[in-house]
């Protein structure tokens, strides 16, 4: 009795366990029949509305924008890099030796041509001169001329002397009355000689005096000549004594007008090289430089272009130049000269870019970089910067062929506000006729289909508009 209601225990709770797994089979053949029909429901949907011309995209398309590739005249540059210098750089030095007494200027002041920089003592200088212009004055005292209290000047003396007659000195004058008297006498003695009135011992005595007096006159001639000439190179000796009292006060020189030089020239100091007290001597080995000069009103950027560029840079081009102190801003400037030779090493050739610095903005020494303007291309080919993916260091655009994704090769030239020219790079295939998909170049692949949103628009951009008729 006990083992027959075991038995029936048994059989009562693998009939619930069967009831359970057949439940849970009945759910799952329910579950699977749902979402089939849901499937074919989508799947049916979609070629309904393909079939209703609704423009749906298919079930597996990424929908995206497009655009035409666009173009538009890009002005044509060439990068360089350079530094800038002065438009005149120079070192002051002093001509003439001396001590120090006075200095004017220091460094960062502006000077112009024919400021005075510093001086030196100048008493040795105004002793020489003064010895060079009494010793000047005794030469024309010793020709019988009156020396006016003024002192003469080199340019007065060069004027006395041109109209100075040597017959109107008194020792050519004496000379010359001797001569003439000899030469009385001479005639005198011969005229008695023929007359056997005086012997011809006292006629050949009278000759011989005669040509004594002759002699005496060349030579008073010669002396007077040698007193011209003493006096002419004492006037040189005055000249150069006046110009070593001139060159005890170190001036700025006064450079020689050309091409892009202001018209107010001004140098701005550099260093200063001496101090008051200091000795400048003129001496092998010893310098006597006293100021480094820059005129830096127009500058002057010397920078390095590749040889492929030889014959697009032109003299008369316009540039434009960046600096880090200014960032953002650009300086114009212009290419005034071109080196011929092409440098061995480097490959590259020598521009010079004379750039306007009215305000002293720009410093000689500087670095900035450069772009030379050299023309203009009125058919660049252009997208959007959204259409531009960069994938490993490679530039890539994905263009809508037959539906689906392609992928080319391509590398970025200009860039504008909103705009990104493309260059062809590599083996692309780019066609300007070709239509670009625009941003979601993180889901685009190769063959990916693409269907575009404004592809309507696009496509209205191309039709010609209708004639509006008379």
């Amino acid at each position: 009795m006990a083992v027959n209601q075991r038995n029936r225990s048994g059989w009562w709770i693998v009939g619930l366990l069967m009831l359970l797994v057949t439940g849970v089979a009945l759910g799952s053949l329910h579950r699977m029949s749902q979402s089939g029909g849901q499937a074919t429901d989508s799947a049916g949907e979609g070629t309904t509305s393909a079939a209703g011309g609704a423009a749906r995209p298919p079930a597996r398309s990424i929908v995206l924008e497009g655009e035409r590739i666009t173009l538009r005249p890009v002005q044509r540059s060439i990068s360089a890099v350079g530094s800038f210098y002065g438009y005149d750089e120079l070192t002051v030095t002093a001509e003439v030796t001396g001590r120090v007494a006075k200095v004017f200027h220091d460094v960062g002041d502006l000077v112009r041509p024919a400021d005075a920089l510093m001086e030196l003592d100048t008493t040795d200088y105004a002793l020489e001169l003064e010895q060079t212009r009494r010793a000047l004055e005794l030469e024309v005292i010793r020709l019988g001329v009156k020396v006016p209290e003024e002192p003469l000047s080199p340019d007065e003396i060069g004027v006395l002397l041109r109209s100075f007659q040597t017959e109107s000195l008194p020792l050519v004058k004496r000379a010359r009355e001797l001569e003439r008297f000899a030469w009385v006498r001479l005639e005198r003695a011969e005229q008695l000689a023929e007359a056997n009135a005086m012997s011809k011992e006292e006629a050949q005595q009278r000759r011989s005096e005669y040509d004594l007096a002759k002699t005496a006159l060349d030579q008073a001639l010669f002396d007077a000549e040698a007193a011209l000439a003493a006096i002419r190179h004492r006037a040189v000796l005055l000249r150069i004594a006046m110009r070593k009292l001139e060159l005890s006060t170190i001036r700025v020189p006064t450079p020689t007008q050309r091409e892009q030089m202001p018209a107010e020239v001004q140098y701005a100091v550099v260093s200063r090289k001496v101090t008051e007290g200091e000795m400048l001597k003129d001496a092998p080995g010893l310098s006597t430089a006293t100021f480094d000069l820059v005129m830096d009103g127009v500058l002057k950027l010397e920078a390095q272009v590749p040889e492929r560029y030889t014959a697009e840079v032109k003299a008369g081009q316009t540039a434009q130049i960046h600096v880090d102190a200014y960032a953002g801003r650009v300086f114009q400037g212009q290419v005034m000269r071109i080196n011929p030779a092409v440098d061995r090493a480097s490959r590259t050739f020598g521009v010079i870019i004379y750039v306007q610095n009215a305000a002293r903005e720009l410093k000689p020494g500087g670095f900035a970089e450069v772009e030379i303007l050299t023309r203009v291309d009125p058919h660049a080919w252009t997208v959007s910067p959204e259409s531009i993916a960069t994938y490993a260091g490679s530039t890539r655009v994905f263009v809508l062929r037959d539906g689906k994704a392609h992928s080319i090769l391509a590398a970025k030239g200009i860039e504008g506000p909103g705009w990104v020219e493309l260059l062809p790079a590599g083996d692309g295939d780019l066609r300007v006729d070709d239509m670009v998909i625009r941003g979601g170049q993180d889901k685009l692949a190769e063959g990916v289909p693409v269907s575009l949103r404004n592809a309507t628009e696009l496509q209205s951009s191309l039709e010609p508009s209708p004639d509006p008729g008379p």
